[in-house]
């Protein structure tokens, strides 16, 4: 067991040591860890050499060259959480209240909500909804003068197309009113003759011409019509006229001759004279009576009649365009008047809807937690203003549509939420075996699978480093555990692969020698330089994929000066700058940056530049919760070596944090983790 026990220790110096990140659930682990890792490497280092046969050369020992197993891992540390859980949302539209929703009641954290709490309706959060109450009556006041307007615009409407049908009727009675004075004057078969081509005609009089041609010529045309009648009655007139003046000569040579044989007197005679010419004179009227009205009558009352029943038609087309005209405003202004309604209703429907989201009850029974229970929380609350509101859950604080007041974990199933950093997310996939060792129960060994790799960065995570990049990554726990707590800190080791049977040497082994790497081969003759091609490494051991044998024996620690030379050698810290040759920044040419995002942060903190941050006068409320974990010392000051590791909480490790000559790689590639072979 005691072997065991030890590889432990070394398993969890090496992660510590891999990921930057001090364990969090204690402030004064820092030194602690550190020494540990100080006497857990040399323990290693010794244990190695004895358990290999390791022997002395000249000064320096040696080890041999072996063969074992070498398992790569991903180490991150982050926070539990539940998978699933049921989160109160702040439904409020952004700006409905006029300005920030403030919080104005809220249950305390911890509160366990009972099936009773549910049933009675219990209310979790209570939100200020006055300023929207205020609008809600404006709205209703509009609401209600929308309504007469579109009411009055509805009845207009209907007037409006009762007032259609009238005039529509009666330019249609109008129209056959015309007609049948034309059939009544012409005659039926004529009037039909006259009007059946009508709409072609340009000139009324020369359409009607030839029609009173063929009159003139067929008397027995009109017959049955009224200027049938009117004609009939001037030939009559006519004939009536003829025959008067006929009697009136035979009367007046009878009267001559009586006269001449004086039988009659001469006042007689001239009575009869004065008949014959007004016979005479009656005979020539009823003539020129029947040419005038061939002449003028008829035309100008057949035109006439023709002329009211066109007129009557192009009446009853302008009568049919007016009460479209009229029916389309009125239905415009009835459209408006409605949608006017309707929007309005819509508002007020939408403020009472508002209002009642102010009010959050409780929909299950649970564990109240405020936020989301993630790891995110502390940075949506160290970002005040980012969302409109401060993101911290207390009463009077001001929250944002859509942000998370309140959750209630599922115990039931657990995940391990942790952020793995840009450098080794592409080793992580969903499905791969990790364990969980929570910082509250080290000597508890939980096991899980990777549930889901994020697409895209956490944003939040680079308030205090912009160039930190790291992918939030869930880790399922199996099984279920009474111990475990939402948003206890934890560390969790992902296995990326494991390498069987591999070529292994302790990694302060290989040392660079002008940009190539080397080792010291015991020989009988003292230690000679061999060049070694490199593979997968962890803290403690490296792969060798040509250059050296098994059981060959290497000096431990290479020597600082060249017997060959006699000039200084270059330092070892360079070895690990890349897992392999190829991977090395000089030789993929990406740049080492000598910014320090966090040493940036702490100037522009540092108000009064005394080389320190004061917690209490220039650090904002929200971000105190944070930042006091930094003070290891706890003299209510920040230092720049206390603010040192918050560049690396999120997984983050510049290449210059990366200890000289401790043998570990750098962030940029793959980590190891060593295990029993």
């Amino acid at each position: 067991m005691k072997p065991d026990r030890e590889r432990k220790l070394i398993l969890k110096g090496n992660t510590e040591q891999k990921t930057g990140k001090p364990l969090r659930n204690k402030k004064q682990m820092g030194p602690l860890v550190l020494s540990l890792f100080v006497v857990v490497v040399v323990a290693t280092s010794i244990l190695f050499v004895i358990s290999r046969g390791g022997s002395d050369v000249g000064n320096g020992q040696t080890v041999k060259v072996r063969r074992g197993d070498l398992v790569v891992t991903v180490t991150e540390s982050g926070s539990i959480r539940a998978k699933d859980s049921i989160q109160y949302k702040c439904r409020v539209e952004r700006g409905r209240g006029g300005g920030e929703i403030t919080i104005l009641s809220v249950v305390p954290p911890g509160t366990y909500i009972t099936q009773e709490d549910v049933d009675a309706g219990m209310v979790l959060v209570e939100l200020d909804a006055s300023t929207m109450e205020d609008q809600l009556q404006r709205e209703e006041m509009e609401l209600v003068s929308a309504q007469e307007n579109y009411t009055a615009s509805k009845e207009a409407y209907d007037i409006q197309i009762i007032q259609n049908e009238s005039a529509v009727a009666a330019a249609r009675l109008k129209v056959r009113f015309a007609l049948m004075d034309l059939e009544k004057y012409l005659g039926k078969e004529l009037a039909e003759q006259m009007t059946a081509k009508i709409g072609q005609t340009e000139d009324l009089s020369s359409h009607v011409a030839p029609f009173l041609d063929r009159v003139n010529n067929e008397p027995n045309l009109l017959d049955g019509s009224l200027a049938g009648q009117d004609l009939k009655k001037l030939r009559d007139e006519i004939v009536l006229a003829e025959g008067n003046l006929a009697t009136a000569e035979d009367t007046l040579v009878g009267t001559e001759k009586l006269h001449a044989a004086e039988y009659v007197s001469d006042l007689e005679l001239e009575r009869d004279r004065l008949s014959v010419i007004s016979r005479e004179f009656a005979y020539q009227n009823s003539k020129v009576n029947l040419d005038l009205f061939l002449s003028y009558d008829f035309p100008k009352n057949a035109e006439q009649n023709l002329s009211n029943y066109i007129e009557a038609g192009r009446e009853m087309e302008r009568t049919y365009a007016e009460c479209r005209s009229r029916l389309a405003q009125a239905q415009a202004r009835l459209s408006n008047a409605q949608e006017s309604f309707t929007s309005q209703r819509s508002r007020v429907d939408d403020y009472k809807k508002q209002i009642e989201h102010c009010t959050i009850r409780a929909i299950a029974p649970g564990l109240v937690i405020y936020g989301e229970g993630g790891s995110g929380d502390m940075f949506r609350s160290y970002r005040r203003g980012s969302y409109g509101g401060s993101g911290i859950i207390a009463e009077g604080e001001a929250v944002y549509e859509g942000q998370t007041i309140i959750s209630m974990p599922d115990t039931a199933a657990m995940v391990a939420e942790v952020s793995v950093h840009e450098t080794e997310v592409q080793k992580v996939r969903p499905g791969q075996p990790a364990q969980i060792v929570m910082d509250a129960f080290p000597d508890k060994i939980l096991q899980g699978r990777v549930l889901e790799v994020a697409s895209l960065p956490d944003q939040q995570r680079g308030w205090m480093n912009p160039d930190l990049k790291v992918y939030e990554t869930l880790v399922s726990v199996d099984g279920t555990h009474d111990f475990l707590k939402t948003r206890m800190s934890c560390r969790v080791e992902i296995l990326n692969r494991r390498i069987e049977n591999a070529l292994l040497v302790p990694v302060q082994v290989v040392t660079n020698r002008s940009g190539r790497k080397v080792c010291y081969v015991a020989t009988a003759t003292g230690p000679k330089e061999r060049i070694v091609q490199t593979g997968e490494f962890t803290d403690t051991l490296v792969q060798i994929l040509d250059g050296l044998e098994e059981g060959e024996e290497v000096l431990l620690n290479p020597p600082l000066f060249d017997e060959m030379s006699g000039q200084l050698t270059a330092d070892r810290s360079d070895d690990w700058q890349g897992r392999s040759e190829e991977n090395t920044p000089s030789s993929t040419g990406q740049p080492v940056s000598d910014s320090n995002p966090v040493s940036d942060r702490f100037k522009q903190m540092d108000t009064n530049g005394d080389g320190k941050i004061s917690l209490s006068d220039e650090v904002p409320e929200q971000a105190k919760q944070f930042l006091k974990k930094l003070d290891v010392n706890e003299d209510g000051f920040i230092d720049a070596k206390e603010m040192a590791p918050s560049g690396s909480r999120g997984g983050s490790r510049s290449r210059d944090q990366v200890p000289r000559g401790s043998g570990r790689g750098s962030r940029n590639r793959s980590e190891t983790t060593d295990t029993p072979s």
